[in-house]
């Protein structure tokens, strides 16, 4: 069969963890290949609507749609969902049948490339996972050495690599610079993380208002500063704002339930919400008792990372350098903001697992909840706009305010 998408192999920049992942198919906790909307690029979806292949051309004539609200060449379709989990019609005893009837050149994009992203950052090809693959997140958050760096070759479709590019070699070498410079501020040794967020925090909000002339002298300074322990001593008083990270935190968690979701997904969903005090019939909790039983959970979730102490480190870096932090928002201190947005409602389920009486979460468990996190508010993308919202509707996203938020 001839190839559809054809594919170029390329050398690029890996965290460790993402040369050890291998898709492990049926045996996965959390299939992606259910409980989402399968989007279709128009090449494929064309091939398929063409299709006469005597195994699927059924199915492709009852299943696919096109995505004439707010469609491209790269959302043109999609592929209906069966069933109350929302699974694929191409699913064929637990495997793709467009895999196993046509070959790997007829997937999707999308099917292709998960839990895959790759980039071409000023002329520098990087991949890394979505921890939204219960694989990719065990991977990612608990070898000691998942954020060493290697070069290795990929495989990848060249219309899928994202590109990031600077005017000139001299505005390419500073965003490698700046890039660098704040995957390295988050792997001080002798800092907590919260100590680091706080001073990725003043780094950004100075690199919005620095012109491009001066980002060398601003990486210069706040290196000095860093080194000297002068920022820090700003920090050393502050409090935890336990009530408003709480409140603030539930804000961003309550929104409609999306249909399809798994077993697993439920059941930390459902989790998270009982710990924190929500009432069975309406979902909502109280705010004494939220903010009582966040306050328990977040003062023992120390305690059970102890199990996985590489775990909320690890997904920063993965955010960071799976969207080219701080260049994936309009100015560098938006970015910063989702980036903690993100990491807040993250701790306030894994807080939310330590809240009750009783033993702690153990490593696969904490896992579990990042990656049931990543599959429901990675891939929303709204969740941007709810952020921004909550933040400047509330007054919280002053950094001053934030370093409240960060302190546990």
């Amino acid at each position: 069969m001839a190839i559809l998408h054809p594919t170029r192999t390329l050398p690029a920049l890996l965290p460790r963890y993402v040369s050890r992942f291998a898709c492990i198919g049926s045996a996965c906790e959390d299939t992606c290949c259910s409980g989402w909307t399968v989007s279709l690029d128009k090449k494929t979806f064309n091939a398929y609507r063409q299709s006469k292949h005597p195994e699927l051309s059924k199915t492709f004539e009852t299943s696919l749609r096109r995505q004439r609200s707010q469609g491209s060449d790269r959302n043109y379709g999609k592929i209906d969902l069966h069933g109350e989990g929302g699974s694929c019609p191409m699913m064929q005893g637990g495997l793709c049948g467009v895999q196993a009837h046509m070959n790997e050149s007829h997937l999707s994009n999308t099917c292709f490339s998960y839990p895959r992203i790759s980039a071409n950052f000023g002329g520098q090809v990087q991949q890394a996972l979505q921890l939204s693959c219960p694989e990719a997140a065990r991977q990612a958050l608990l070898a000691p050495d998942a954020f060493d760096f290697l070069e290795a070759s990929i495989t990848v479709r060249p219309d899928t690599v994202q590109r990031v590019d600077a005017e000139g070699a001299r505005g390419q070498q500073l965003m490698h610079d700046v890039r660098i410079f704040c995957l390295q501020l988050m792997r001080t040794e002798g800092l907590e993380l919260w100590q680091r967020l706080a001073l990725l925090g003043v780094f950004c909000e100075q690199l919005a208002a620095t012109r491009s002339a001066d980002v060398q002298a601003l990486l210069d300074s706040f290196a000095r500063l860093v080194e000297d322990g002068a920022v820090l001593d700003a920090l050393r008083d502050l409090r935890p704002n336990h009530p408003a990270q709480a409140m603030i935190f539930a804000t961003l968690w309550s929104s409609k339930e999306s249909p399809g979701r798994s077993e697993r997904q439920r059941e930390v969903i459902d989790m998270v919400a009982r710990n924190l005090g929500a009432d069975a019939e309406s979902g909502v909790a109280h705010i004494d008792e939220l903010v009582a039983r966040y306050t328990t959970g977040v003062q023992r979730l120390p305690l059970a990372l102890e199990a996985a102490p590489h775990l909320l480190e690890h997904y920063v870096l993965n955010e960071m350098f799976m969207h080219l932090f701080p260049f994936d928002q309009a100015n560098p201190y938006d970015c910063y903001l989702q980036l903690v947005s993100r990491f807040g409602l993250l701790r306030m389920m894994l807080a939310a697992q330590c809240a009750p009486e009783g033993p702690l979460p153990d490593a696969a468990a904490l896992v579990k909840t990042v990656q049931v996190f990543c599959r429901r508010f990675r891939h929303d993308v709204n969740f941007a706009t709810r952020v921004n919202h909550a933040l400047k509707n509330s007054g919280w996203h002053s950094l001053d305010k934030l370093y409240g938020f960060l302190r546990h």
